[in-house]
């Protein structure tokens, strides 16, 4: 009589050790993924709210007729009505890995009482982690702010 062949009945110690790492490589690179775009999200999340924040200043000193100024610092602006003493009304503070950088003269831009700027200027937001960078436009004539 013949022997009948044994079927296998699970997989070699080998094969389970191949398919573990093939799974820990691809689990890894989609954790890089996911964080680099998680980095990237958060700074145009942070882009969209300083955006609306200085637009919103715009709008104040057409409201409050007085002139409004956004202050930057390298991690925070503030805006403020300026009709005889400023007033602050909001401080936003970005995270550390975000900075801020202007073209405004002294890091203040500065809204008239018709929510026009005293000159046109650009803010940029720099993310630390992953270089990406956004610029906000304020616009010469109309005081108009829109990003990139």
């Amino acid at each position: 009589m013949m022997k009948r062949a044994r079927a296998q009945d699970g997989f070699s110690l080998i094969e389970l050790a191949v398919a573990l790492a093939l799974a820990g490589i691809i689990i890894t690179g989609a954790m890089f993924n996911v964080r680099g775009a998680m980095n990237r999200e958060a700074l145009d999340g942070w882009v969209r709210s300083t955006t609306l924040d200085i637009a919103w200043a715009q709008q104040s000193a057409v409201t409050q007729r007085a002139p409004v100024n956004v202050t930057l610092t390298s991690t925070t602006y503030t805006l403020a009505a300026c009709p005889s003493a400023c007033n602050t009304f909001k401080v936003g503070r970005l995270p550390a890995d975000i900075t801020i950088t202007t073209t405004c003269a002294s890091n203040v831009c500065t809204f008239d009482k018709r929510g026009v700027p005293a000159v046109a200027g650009t803010i940029t937001l720099t993310s630390a982690s992953t270089g990406a960078s956004n610029v906000i436009t304020i616009q010469s004539n109309t005081g108009s702010v829109t990003y990139q």
